[in-house]
């Protein structure tokens, strides 16, 4: 067996936490010796506060609805009908894999991280800021469609609601709520909401009444005080560059292998693709005959 993947099959395991602690959730596709280290780092910077799980996910749509992977998701849902009708996760249904995680993980709020995502800095640093806050969605590039008309996603996006309230997101990091988690779960199961997971998440929230802020940037859902904080992007950009947060160009060197590189400290930067393909240029993922 796979070490990693026994690791990260255990790790799985979270129970509930008396002292109220937050989970982490740590989603690679690829496991290799830097992305190892990179979490770990993770890991050592944040014990005191949040309790982190790595979760490596090789698997395609295919193998999950085949009940191949090594976690369960509900194949019976909606959401699932829609991604196999789509034919793959990677255009937009990465939720039904991280969300059940989120749910494994049974706890009150729980921090989701893709590899590819550093932090110039102490990631203790980063968290603790969030440590008394109560939003139900936490994550970037918060953004309206009237404000960024031209979101490449917008056209597969549906919902019971004025398009006025559509909301856009950049989500390689999020923090979701126990109960963001059962209201989405809720809203997708009428069949009425569709589209890419980052419109659903931050729409079913501002809609359903739930609190989101944006984790920093420049954009509408950002509290004042941390205004061009933690991270910088152009949400109309279609690349979102230039910044710090941005979907390309992408960096080959994490942090803490080389901090010469991350010219603004105390900032989040994406993508790191540490001796990793970038998803564009590989073969797209399709649905196993199985299906």
């Amino acid at each position: 067996m796979n070490p990693f993947r026994f690791a990260t099959f255990q790790r799985a395991r979270l129970g509930p936490s008396a002292g109220g602690r937050p989970a982490g959730i740590f989603i690679t596709h690829v496991l290799n010796d830097r992305i190892q280290a990179h979490f770990d780092r993770l890991r050592s910077e944040t014990r005191e506060i949040i309790d982190w799980q790595f979760a490596y996910n090789p698997w395609t749509l295919g193998d999950l609805v085949a009940g191949r992977g090594e976690f369960e998701i509900d194949r019976t849902s909606v959401r699932v009908r829609q991604a196999v009708n789509n034919g793959s996760l990677s255009s937009g249904y990465m939720d039904i894999v991280l969300f059940s995680l989120v749910k494994s993980a049974n706890r009150e709020f729980v921090w989701v991280l893709e590899y590819d995502v550093d932090f110039a800095g102490r990631w203790l640093d980063f968290f603790q800021q969030f440590s008394n806050n109560s939003a139900d969605l936490l994550t970037t590039t918060l953004n309206t469609r009237r404000r960024d008309p031209r979101w490449a996603f917008w056209n597969s996006a549906n919902g019971p609601c004025p398009k006025s309230r559509f909301t856009r997101a950049f989500m390689p990091i999020m923090r979701v709520s126990r109960r963001f988690i059962g209201t989405y779960e809720e809203a997708l199961s009428t069949g009425k909401w569709s589209g890419h997971y980052e419109f659903l998440v931050p729409t079913i929230a501002r809609v359903h009444g739930l609190r989101i802020e944006d984790i920093g940037g420049t954009g509408p859902f950002v509290p004042w005080r941390r205004r061009r904080r933690n991270y910088l992007n152009v949400a109309k950009d279609a690349l979102l560059s230039p910044g710090t947060f941005v979907w390309r160009p992408s960096m080959t060197a994490y942090f803490h292998e080389d901090d010469t590189a991350f010219k603004r400290r105390a900032m989040l930067y994406h993508p790191i693709k540490a001796d990793v393909v970038e998803w564009e240029t590989e073969a797209p993922v399709a649905l196993s005959e199985a299906i």
